[in-house]
């Protein structure tokens, strides 16, 4: 994460002085979130955060929204913004017949 500092202090872990308007690269999200509260930085940039759009099924990768479409044609509740380990749970605890069709419309080979 990139922050500014807003106020001079000194770093109480490598002792170095930071001066007004100086920039810095911090990845520890605890200590920036320390300095924020205590009004020393501000947060310029934020760490992305990429989604990961990609389920592994049945030992093959899908797209997310792949499976959701396909578990909800089969009669099961599935979200868009379901956690992934959620829809693997759900997709586990499908019966034979219900994973027959899941496999078959998702094109693996039972």
């Amino acid at each position: 994460m990139k922050v500014i500092v807003t106020s001079v202090f000194r770093d109480k872990f490598t002792k170095e002085l930071y001066q007004v308007g100086q920039e810095l690269s911090l990845e520890d999200e605890s200590r920036v979130k320390d300095l924020v509260s205590r009004e020393l930085v501000e947060v310029t940039e934020e760490k992305k955060v990429e989604e990961k759009n990609t389920l592994s099924l049945f030992d093959k990768e899908f797209e997310k929204k792949t499976v959701v479409d396909k578990l909800k044609a089969i009669g099961e509740k599935a979200t868009m913004n379901m956690k992934e380990e959620t829809l693997i749970a759900n997709v586990a605890a499908l019966d034979e017949e219900k994973t027959a069709k899941l496999k078959e419309s998702l094109g693996v080979e039972a």
